[in-house]
């Protein structure tokens, strides 16, 4: 009987997960998509699955993005309500890893409890987890997580983790970084010798290499987009504080980054209130520079970031090294003494009560963007008054403020008048042009609508705030 008792308050961070799942799954499923939700390839596709989107095509290669979409196709009603089942599971299955692969490294009872309650309620998982196109992210980091799980079990099967690893990969690129955290993981934990670690490190190389060829190969457009190319140093590393922020802090953002709901007493409260268990891990974090594990630890935490910092940073993309930065906190519980885990305990109760909240704050915010696209498109229809083949949708960009996929404005909500086609099951319009003009060129709105009439559109949306008025 006491065995059992012990057995369930080690695990007890995975009972307070799956207790909470039915909840988040709920909750989840209500955000309706919006913006570019209709542009990805986690929307419904309709074209052949063995068309030219399982290649290599411009910056990407995600043939399971496309399969997905594929499927999504088949049966329309199904989007996007099966995208957030997916990725909150996948987010729980990689919260499970994290627990494994801790309790493999042999870290304390309360660390690895710790370290998985905050991998899955952190606000840094908000931009994948709250999304509608978060898949990719998600299981990138999934496969990379079983990569490691299956190398610490035993790191002669590079068949396994390798394949796992190209998996990961080919859900999104980022997830190729996971082909050299396993052996330097397993040395940091003197798990493997050096020797070993350099040769299987040269190993994940080869996998690159393999994967990077393919590509080049395959390709079937040559071409990449710009915005992955742009930045500077200064930008580069504004990038890194932000992956770092959020990855540690879950202040709310929305009170600090976002103007209309700007509100620096809210904010500082949510600081305040995780700053001990921040102050905790910092002062014990210091003291353990000395040695090994933690250096490489951190390592590993820039490698995990890195295919984003050299590229393009967005609030989706800190979620590619968090679980990094749950394991670097296990690591550092599991060196607290004893006397002192009443503390730390009680500090980190404050910090996960901060990260919830700060989880349903975001929540509140994306679900209330997906509503606003949702009664604009509704709007449309019924001011339309009819089925319409060629749509000309005239967007008005008046400066309003913009928080990733939390916050987004009446005109991006729109989405060039394909959240119309959405709510139309996919059926109308078949065809849409767009345009954006700036508000100090409003008045050239009416020329416009009368030339795309007269070069035979049925009718033209004009999109001004929340408000869509139609010229036919």
């Amino acid at each position: 009987m006491q065995n059992r008792y012990h057995q369930i308050t080690s695990y007890w961070s995975i009972l307070v997960i799956f207790f909470c799942l039915p909840i988040v799954l709920c909750g989840v499923s209500s955000i309706l998509p919006t913006f570019d939700d209709f542009t990805t390839l986690q929307s419904p596709q309709f074209t052949s699955p063995w068309s030219k989107q399982l290649l290599p095509n411009d910056s990407f290669w995600r043939p399971w993005d496309y399969l997905f979409g594929c499927l999504l196709g088949r049966n329309i009603t199904l989007f996007p309500t099966l995208n957030h089942i997916i990725i909150i599971l996948g987010h729980t299955i990689n919260a499970l890893l994290v627990f494994i692969i801790c309790k493999k490294l042999k870290f304390s009872t309360h660390a690895l409890n710790f370290a998985t309650l905050f991998f899955f309620f952190s606000p840094a998982s908000l931009g994948t987890t709250l999304a509608v196109d978060g898949l990719n992210q998600t299981y990138a980091q999934l496969w990379g997580l079983a990569a490691l799980f299956v190398y610490l079990k035993d790191s002669k099967k590079y068949w396994f983790w390798s394949v796992f690893i190209f998996i990961g990969a080919l859900a999104k690129e980022n997830g190729l970084a996971w082909a050299v955290i396993p052996p330097i993981i397993a040395y940091a934990f003197n798990l493997i010798q050096r020797k070993q670690a350099l040769h299987d490190c040269g190993i994940g190389l080869v996998i690159a290499i393999v994967y990077f060829v393919a590509r080049i190969t395959l390709n079937v457009s040559g071409e990449i987009t710009s915005d992955y190319l742009d930045g500077n140093f200064i930008s580069h590393v504004k990038d890194l504080v932000q992956l770092i922020i959020y990855n540690c802090i879950p202040v709310d953002f929305i009170s600090i980054v976002y103007p209309p709901s700007r509100n620096w007493l809210l904010a500082a409260v949510t600081f305040i209130l995780s700053l001990p268990f921040l102050i905790i891990l910092c002062a014990y974090g210091l003291k353990l520079l000395k040695k090994k594990t933690l250096p490489l630890l951190i390592l590993c935490f820039f490698i995990l970031a890195s295919p984003h910092l050299l590229t393009l940073v967005s609030i989706m993309h800190n979620y590619a090294p968090l679980s990094m930065t749950s394991i670097i906190i296990a690591y550092i519980l599991s060196n607290i003494n004893k006397d002192k885990m009443k503390l730390t305990t009680i500090t980190f109760v404050g910090y996960i009560m901060t990260a919830i909240f700060t989880d349903i704050h975001h929540f509140i915010y994306a679900q209330k963007s997906g509503y606003l696209s949702r009664d604009m498109a509704q709007q449309t229809i019924v001011k339309t008054g009819r089925k319409t083949k060629s749509v000309y949708v005239i967007s008005i960009d008046d400066h309003t403020p913009k928080y990733s996929s939390f916050c987004v404005p009446p005109v991006e909500a729109f989405a060039w008048g394909l959240s119309v086609r959405f709510y139309n099951d996919f059926e109308w319009p078949k065809e849409i042009t767009d345009t954006l003009i700036d508000i100090s060129e409003k008045e050239q709105v009416t020329i416009i609508a009368n030339q795309a009439l007269s070069r035979g559109a049925d009718c033209v949306w004009i999109v001004n705030n929340k408000n869509v008025d139609i010229k036919k």
